[in-house]
């Protein structure tokens, strides 16, 4: 499990950048459709499960 900060990024150079030709059939109108945008996760911290226990990390 990660825990951490997600962010909705609009601005049409991100949106470009990770654009695949199929997401149209997703986004009708392209690149430039307003329900179109990116979200960036970055990580703070974590937790894992390894021999019978559980382990909590950060993450710098």
């Amino acid at each position: 499990m990660l825990k951490g900060k997600m962010q909705v990024l609009t601005d049409q150079e991100t949106k470009d950048m990770i654009w695949k030709k199929g997401d149209t059939m997703f986004y009708k109108k392209g690149k430039t459709d307003p329900d179109y945008c990116v979200l960036k996760f970055t990580a703070t911290s974590g937790r894992y499960y390894c021999d019978l226990k559980t382990e909590s990390f950060d993450i710098k």
